[in-house]
């Protein structure tokens, strides 16, 4: 078999899929699978891969890089066997056409709405995932819309990370049979063996650890996290907050932490080399995800794989993964209440927290990295009718 997997990211952009795609592919070539990755990127060459790697450079403007995109695909995809894409718009859509001009195989990888977050991120819409699907909004939104529907209901196969998100492409109109769960898998990260106390020390970051990581945008919910944390130090003045991501709401983060004089208190880390991130995951005490949307998130799963204590929102596919009192705590989203009694009921009981990383160790069998390659492949060798319409949207 000779796979094509199309993506956005690639390193060394950061991000989930980026990581996915170079270590499916690393994966797939071990297994004696001819398999050519084409990607977005700001870099022209970098890392010595077994495999081939297009990139199509950022430099060139929105219509004309999905293009030379589209015709780089179109040239790779004449020998292969499928297209495994990883977005259902910018690797997604030229995906699609291609496969239907060559009579190819596509299965798509969809890890969110990507209508909802751009909306959400660059045009000021405030509802959250559930109510932006039942309404109407402008054109560029609309047209979003129609893109991720377009592709969806056209690929042979969708995979998606959890039954939550599942439902969400259920609504989108595409048949059940077509979308199949593939749970994420953990990757093992560096620094296992370094103690709690030398992970604080290699950080530079002392006293009792809350840590969150993602990407700096409004619907992770950073900003609440922030601004309870002046009743958090009445409670206990060793809390420290560390939070790890890049994003646009970076600035907006700055000055909150500023205005409330916790500079000293929160820590906005940036961007974290993934061979270093283990370090914090080891010096944490609790780790926090307010996020008002997630598929399935990798850094619960790491964490959960480093042994911290886990709090989530119970938004998305997060109650696929922590389920509330067995291996975590469960809260609502932005509930400034829950989040602050659930990390002081945390912090005061130490048996509380070993029962939740006990637990948790126990659910990680269920996301292996072995388990979502041979589902994976099973979905990418199902035969394929030739010969497919496009659908409408």
């Amino acid at each position: 078999m000779k796979i094509l997997i199309s993506t956005g990211i690639f390193p060394p952009d950061i991000g989930g899929p980026a990581t996915y795609v170079a270590k499916l592919a690393k994966e797939f070539q071990r297994k004696g699978i001819e398999t050519k990755v084409i990607c977005y990127s700001d870099i022209k060459k970098y890392g010595n891969y077994a495999f081939p790697v297009i990139r199509i450079s950022r430099k060139y403007l929105k219509g004309i890089r999905h293009f030379l995109y589209f015709r780089s695909l179109l040239g790779l995809a004449k020998d292969v066997d499928v297209i495994y894409s990883q977005n259902a718009v910018s690797a997604g859509l030229p995906s699609i056409l291609v496969s239907k001009i060559l009579r190819r195989k596509m299965v798509l990888k969809i890890v969110g709405d990507y209508a909802w977050e751009r909306a959400r991120s660059k045009w000021g819409i405030v509802d959250e995932i559930e109510e932006f699907q039942k309404k109407k909004y402008n054109q560029k939104i609309e047209n979003l819309r129609r893109i991720q529907k377009f592709v969806a209901k056209n690929a042979n196969k969708i995979i998606t990370p959890s039954e939550y998100l599942k439902n969400i492409i259920l609504n989108w109109g595409v048949p059940q049979e077509k979308i199949e769960v593939i749970y994420n898998a953990t990757e093992k990260l560096l620094n296992f063996n370094i103690s709690k106390e030398g992970a604080k020390k290699k950080t530079g970051i002392r006293g009792d650890i809350i840590l969150s990581v993602g990407r700096l945008v409004p619907w992770k919910g950073f900003s609440t996290l922030i601004n309870l944390f002046p009743d958090l130090i009445k409670r206990n003045p060793n809390f420290c907050l560390v939070i790890i991501g890049e994003g646009p709401e970076k600035e907006n983060l700055k000055s909150e932490i500023k205005s409330l004089k916790l500079e000293n208190k929160i820590r906005l880390m940036g961007k974290v080399a993934h061979p270093q991130i283990g370090l914090y995951y080891k010096a944490a005490d609790i780790f926090v995800l307010n996020s008002g949307y997630e598929g399935l998130p990798h850094v619960v799963l790491e964490a959960m794989q480093f042994g911290v204590p886990i709090i989530v929102s119970n938004k998305g596919g997060n109650p696929e993964l922590i389920q509330d009192g067995f291996n975590g705590i469960l809260v609502e989203y932005n509930n400034k209440e829950q989040l602050r009694g659930a990390i002081l009921k945390l912090w005061r009981n130490k048996a509380l927290q070993e029962q939740f990383i006990q637990n948790s160790y126990s659910k990680l069998k269920i996301f292996s990295w072995e388990n979502l390659v041979e589902k994976t492949l099973r979905i990418l060798r199902d035969p394929i009718s030739q010969g497919d319409r496009i659908s409408k949207y």
